[in-house]
């Protein structure tokens, strides 16, 4: 604002005046001057700080709260530890005390305040103040402390095996005071830190082979014989990132008319020219859509894109690169400096309000690459090449990715609100879903208020000065400023609910003048929804529905739904161009053509693919299963799944068995009910039918029919891995008669129920199960129950028991195949995957499958008619070697309990998938030095993808 000092009146003068005052004053919220001395062999830093607080409020401070992130490292049992841990990260939980780090201020009481730390907040200081800081006063305090700094083990950053420092929470932030509250957490390796606008001067003073360069401007450096010595300066909420590098060459500076840039961030294929154009024209973009940038001086490292990158971006070699030239470049930094220009201007509680600023971000992103880049496709040139355009993956535009990896959350019924704190998200929605729905809500407010009403607000948020602390009722302020329409539903509904949203077309009554939709609301919110009339594929017609609860009609004039150019529309669809995230669109489709058309038509696709919502599609798969008596059983298979989940699930396996020359395969229909209400624990209930046939021994058949029904449960917290199951299931087994065999029937049915209760974790491991099973001929019960202990030294501990007896038993003493096995259950009920399940000798016949109990030995008696009970256990004793341990009674009608133990060596070279067990003692005696030696040795081999990709999915899921 420009005043002219002559003709302004003095009220307008003292105004002007003032308003400049406070904004000086509240960017200078409080000061702090450091002075850091890097011990390099110690990896140690002292350091000696002076903060000045302003109390800008109106309460008295007794107590002023630091931020300590340093101090997270100190133990396993800080917020970090703990979190690490959870997400199945083992390098800190089995790091020695040196590797750790901490900040050491716990003696800095004087006689002007005293330390302590929230208990829950070990990396949290309080100082205690004896005289309060009134309000609108200041007051400085000294403090010297000192910085144990990790292994960037842990989270990246900390002290690397190349004797480089990279630092990112090292030292003593103020933390806000917002609303009459100090606002402070815990370090969680979130990237979530939330400090109070600080002007910071920081004096750095290195070992001579480092460098030293920071997130602050350079205002001087000075190198000498012994040491380096730099000054920053600058103005920051968020940590000052220092780095203490060899080099720093590495860094470039680019300058632009909007910013002045230094990064790391580099493509070798790209020429400098270049990527000052990209840089460029980035910055503009975001000095257009979101507002000027607080700071012309900018940085920007690799390590900071690296903790949000643009996910799948790198996952082809550079010499398949299908992007047009410079385009990774491009999309990296506008994925880093899109967050740095955000996080710069806008202040929220980045916590509580994490949805909020990382909406923001991936919406403007959205908004540049659908400016700039509107027509690529998510695999670049590669989409057109044959073989892989036919695939309706790589027909989606770059920004269709947003939705498609957001409803992956939603189908498996894990979505969790938008405005749930980013510490209580599944690392996938805190790293993508959660992002995408708020991008993608953003997107679908634009489209609904037109007149770029969110973009205004978004540039209203970012234009307050980072001291005011913004939040979602702000933005909803500053957005029902831009229109007249009604926002209630966004803030109401959208951001603070994870329920599904869905709609369908009920009916069509088609008339001469006019078509009347019925439209049906399938979730329990009325938001508004896009009608939209086509010729084809191309729209004839689009009109905004208002929310709604339950079923509503519209009238559409026949006149309204046609135009000169396309003719008349011939499809009524629901969010045809999918600005909302729907959980189910395939009943969006109606068709105004005549009898025999459909609504949507069917397809065969080979190899799974997304889903067309348009087409009912059918997917083929080449699938390939074995064991020893079918050989491979090669065949195909078809089913409704694609990329995402479905409730209603099919699949129809038929195969050839090349050993057998006989058909096989299998067919399962399944349907899961998900149910959302988060305060019921109950979390789906899954039922379904399914038969298989496949052979048990040489040129013998067995074919086994199921019906089961499968309540699942899980608590509110989904960050929690406690689960439960309820399940029953009956079970028909026909299999073909064996002459050799003393069996009178063949045949049986079985019904089973069980329970299972499972809370799997990085340091403890704990499940258990009971059930029972019932036939004409038997009824048994069992217990199971499975314990792991990880120590700190990474050496395990585990326990397995098992417990079974018979209720009754009316099957011939002289036949076992319904018995407990001590070693190798018969699987009766075909549940496991034995290559070889009637071998009595050779190779096949060592497949161990940890069941019943559980021995390794093949000892007698092999089995228990009447009950059995057995303990497992193994301790590591290095590495993945383990020593192993089995103790059990079993016992038969008409004999006593028989004692039986097994001893020998493990070696764990996969969990559950790849494990060699040698036997060395057992009942038997010395089976170490008996003949054949190499058939007593057992072995798990599990070739299940989908099971072994659990290993990695546990950390998102």
């Amino acid at each position: 604002m420009k005043v002219n000092s002559k003709k302004a009146p003095l009220k307008t003068r003292f105004l002007v005046f003032l308003t400049l005052l406070l904004s000086i004053y509240g960017w200078s919220q409080h000061q702090t001057n450091l002075v850091v001395k890097l011990d390099d062999d110690a990896r140690e830093l002292t350091i000696e700080q002076e903060i000045t607080f302003d109390n800008t409020s109106d309460i008295s401070w007794d107590k002023v709260y630091l931020l300590d992130w340093a101090n997270a490292f100190s133990n396993l049992q800080t917020p970090l530890a703990i979190r690490l841990a959870e997400d199945f990260k083992n390098r800190f939980e089995f790091s020695s005390d040196e590797d750790k780090g901490f900040s050491d201020i716990s003696s800095l009481n004087t006689e002007n305040y005293f330390v302590s730390r929230p208990k829950s907040n070990p990396d949290v200081v309080i100082l205690e103040l004896l005289e309060p800081i009134t309000p609108q006063t200041s007051r400085s305090v000294n403090i010297t402390y000192k910085v144990k700094i990790p292994l960037d083990d842990f989270t990246g950053y900390g002290k690397s095996s190349d004797n480089e420092y990279l630092l990112k929470y090292w030292y003593l932030h103020p933390a806000p005071f917002v609303n009459g509250e100090w606002q402070f957490y815990s370090h969680k390796d979130l990237n979530d830190f939330y400090g109070a606008p600080t002007q910071m001067s920081i004096s750095v003073h290195v070992p001579s082979r480092l460098k030293a360069i920071s997130s602050l401007k350079m205002i001087t450096q000075v190198e000498q014989e012994n040491r380096n010595s730099y000054l920053f300066e600058g103005l920051t909420s968020s940590s000052a990132r220092l780095y203490f590098l060899e080099s720093t060459d590495g860094f470039k500076r680019y300058s632009t008319n909007q910013v002045d840039l230094t990064t790391d961030i580099d493509d070798e294929s790209v020429p400098t020219e270049m990527k000052v154009v990209f840089i460029d024209r980035i910055a503009s973009f975001l000095n257009d859509h979101v507002g000027k940038s607080p700071n012309r001086e900018l940085f920007i490292s690799d390590k900071f894109y690296k903790e949000n990158p643009v996910y799948g971006l790198s996952s082809l070699p550079s010499f398949i690169n299908p992007f047009p030239a410079g385009f990774t470049y491009e999309i990296k930094m506008l994925k880093a400096l899109t967050r740095k220009w955000v996080e710069q201007g806008i202040s929220t509680h980045n916590r509580d309000e994490y949805w909020l600023k990382q909406g923001i971000i991936i919406h403007t992103i959205m908004k540049y690459q659908e400016q700039y880049y509107p027509d690529l496709k998510i695999g670049g040139k590669l989409s057109d090449f044959w073989g892989i355009r036919g695939f309706n993956v790589s027909q989606l535009r770059f920004n269709d990715r947003y939705a498609f990896l957001y409803l992956n959350t939603k189908r498996l019924n894990l979505d969790q609100a938008p405005n749930t704190p980013a510490d209580s998200l599944l690392k996938y929605n805190q790293q993508l879903a959660i992002p995408f729905k708020a991008a993608i809500g953003l997107a679908y407010l634009d489209d609904y208020l037109g007149n770029n009403a969110v973009e205004n607000s978004i540039k209203k948020l970012y234009s307050q000065s980072p001291s005011n602390s913004q939040n979602s009722r702000d933005f909803q302020k500053y957005l029902n400023e831009q229109t007249d329409k009604e926002i209630d539903w966004f803030f109401n509904y959208f951001i603070t609910r994870h329920e599904r949203l869905d709609w369908k077309i009920r009916n069509i009554e088609k008339y001469k003048d006019s078509v009347i939709v019925t439209i049906k609301n399938k979730s329990v919110y009325p938001i508004p929804i896009p009608i939209y009339a086509l010729k084809n594929d191309s729209i004839v017609y689009k009109e905004w529905i208002n929310g709604f609860i339950g079923d509503t009609s519209i009238t559409l004039s026949r006149k309204a739904i046609q135009n000169k150019k396309l003719g008349a529309a011939n499809r009524i669809v629901l969010n045809y161009e999918e600005i909302i995230p729907e959980f189910n669109p395939r009943d969006n489709y109606k068709t105004l053509k005549p009898f025999p058309a459909f609504n949507r038509p069917l397809e065969f696709r080979l190899f799974k693919d997304i889903e067309d919502p348009e087409k009912s599609q059918v997917f083929l798969m080449p699938d390939i299963t074995f064991n020893i008596y079918d050989g491979l059983a090669i065949g195909s298979r078809f089913y409704n799944g694609n990329l995402l989940s479905k409730p209603f699930r099919y699949s129809i396996k038929p195969a050839y068995g090349t050993n057998s020359g006989k058909l096989v395969g299998s067919i399962g229909l399944s349907y899961e009910h998900p149910f959302q209400d988060r305060n019921n624990s109950l979390f789906s209930m899954r039922y379904g039918l399914s038969a298989n046939q496949f052979s048990y021994a040489p040129d013998l058949l067995y074919r086994r029919g199921s019906a089961w029904l499968s309540f699942n449960y899980r608590p509110k917290d989904l960050r929690s891995n406690k689960r439960q199951s309820l399940n029953f299931r009956n079970v028909f087994v026909q299999r073909d008669r064996n002459d050799e065999s003393l069996e009178e029937d063949p045949d049986y049915n079985v019904f089973a129920l069980s329970f299972n209760q499972s809370d799997r974790n990085l340091r403890r491991s704990f499940s258990y199960s009971f059930g029972t099973e019932i036939s004409e001929r038997f009824s048994k019960a069992s217990f199971r129950l499975d314990w792991r202990r990880l120590y700190k030294d990474n050496r395990q501990l585990n326990f397995r028991v098992f417990m079974g007896t018979f209720l009754y038993n009316d099957t011939r003493s002289n036949d076992d195949f319904f018995s407990f096995a001590l070693d190798r259950p018969t699987d009766y009920l075909f549940d496991y995957n034995y290559y070889g399940r009637s071998e009595d000798d050779g190779l096949f016949s060592q497949q161990l499958i940890l069941a019943e109990g559980g021995f390794k030995a093949q000892l007698d008696p092999a089995f228990a008619n009447q009950w059995i009970t057995t303990l497992n256990s193994s301790y590591s004793i290095w590495k993945y070697i383990f020593v192993y341990g089995d103790v059990g009674a079993v016992k038969n009608k008409g004999t006593s309990a028989r004692f039986v133990y097994d001893t020998g060596i493990r070696l764990n070279l996969l969990q559950d998938y790849f494990e060699l067990y040698f036997p060395v003692y057992n009942n038997n005696g010395w089976e170490i030095a008996q003949p054949n030696y190499d058939e007593k040795i057992r072995f798990i081999v599990t070739l299940d993808v989908n099971t072994f990709i659990g290993l990695f999915t546990r950390r998102w899921y």
